[in-house]
Parts: C-alpha cells; sequence; structure tokens
C-alpha cells in the first residue's frame, strides 16, 4: 500500500493553533481573544493534552474570517491591515528658544539685534540644529555670523 503525498490543497487531519492562526493572518492572542468572544471554536486537546483543530474546525473558523459572522453566529469586525506603511505624522520641530543666546549676544554689544534675526542665523550656521553643541560655540559662531552679516 503507498502512500500519496499530502498538497497544499486538501485539508490536512488535524492541525496546531499556530498554523490555525498563520491561516486566519492574526496573533495567538487575538486569536483566543475571539475564541473566547465565541467568534471560532476553542481548540480540542490530544491524549497528551495538546491542542488541535480538526478539518471542519478549520473550514468554519476559516469562514467566519471571511464572512464576518462568528460560528456562534454574531456579526464580528476584524482589523484589516494595509499593506503600505503609514507615513508617520510630520510634526513642525519646536521653535528655539534663544532667550539666552540673545542675552549672551546683548552683552558681546550686540544690542539691536532681534529675535528673530537671531533664529535666522542659528539655522544658517547650524542647519542640522544644535543639539549636542556647547552653549558658548554657539554664542560665537552666531555672533560672528552676525558681525559679518553687519547687524550691529
Amino acid at each position: 500500500m503507498s502512500v500519496k503525498p499530502m498538497t497544499d490543497n486538501q485539508p490536512k487531519a488535524a492541525i496546531t493553533v499556530s498554523k490555525q492562526c498563520a491561516l486566519l493572518g492574526m496573533s495567538r492572542s487575538q486569536f483566543y481573544w475571539h475564541v473566547k468572544r465565541g467568534t471560532f471554536h476553542a481548540p480540542l486537546r490530544l491524549s497528551n493534552g495538546r491542542p488541535y483543530f480538526n478539518a471542519s474546525q478549520v473550514e468554519d473558523n476559516l469562514k467566519a474570517r471571511e464572512l464576518g459572522i462568528g460560528v456562534n453566529g454574531e456579526y464580528v469586525l476584524f482589523y484589516e491591515r494595509t499593506d503600505e506603511p503609514q507615513k508617520p505624522r510630520e510634526t513642525p520641530p519646536p521653535k528655539a528658544d534663544h532667550t539666552e543666546l540673545l542675552d549672551g549676544l546683548h552683552a558681546l554689544g550686540l544690542t539691536s539685534v532681534t529675535a528673530k534675526q537671531v533664529a535666522e542665523a542659528v539655522s544658517v550656521c547650524y542647519p542640522k540644529g544644535t543639539c549636542n553643541v556647547d552653549e558658548n560655540d554657539i554664542l560665537r559662531t552666531v555672533f560672528r555670523h552676525l558681525k559679518r552679516a553687519g547687524v550691529g
């Protein structure tokens, strides 16, 4: 007697919980949440206690997922993931507070400089931002930039 190899089209007599979850396209925790609600059949147990699903349970569970009607007869809506990742919301960078820098420039003699001029100078001198840059270096660089620009 010869045994024919199983194909993917033929249902197996029993499958694991992991395989059932993969067929349904959901995580185990989400699957068990639906089992608790009655949307899907609970697994049967082998004599050694391992959970499994027989072919008719698998078919019923897949039909429930496809139709949106649980095995208990109640309507259910499933979360559908999209293939394309969502673009993260672009949050504008926080407005930098240049009060201390402005005070330092005033102390160095640039008394007529405005907050707007300081912000523009900082963005020109540090296009990637001033994170991890020493405050004294920022003050010195912005001061030189403004002096060269004729701001006084």
